[in-house]
């Protein structure tokens, strides 16, 4: 009864949020200087970024549709 667990069931997270602006500034880093580039990208090369970009703590797959310009669908679908 007293041993310490790893349980995660009711623990309180806290949700980090970011702004697109800093969702824009990733995007520069990775070497994508407008969304067009990005828009204009091969498929696969375009769905590793977006993996990326997912991956990202606090981003939303409704985030990156509105800052990248890309469906929603085609984010998801990404990996």
């Amino acid at each position: 009864m007293q041993e310490s667990n790893d349980d995660q069931c009711l623990d309180y997270k806290v949700k980090t949020s970011v702004s697109d602006s800093d969702d824009r500034e990733y995007l520069n880093k990775l070497g994508i200087e407008n969304i067009s580039m990005l828009q204009k990208m091969e498929k696969g090369d375009r769905d590793r970024t977006l993996a990326i970009l997912k991956e990202l703590e606090g981003v939303t797959i409704r985030q990156l549709s509105r800052v990248t310009g890309i469906s929603k669908s085609v984010i998801q679908r990404a990996s």
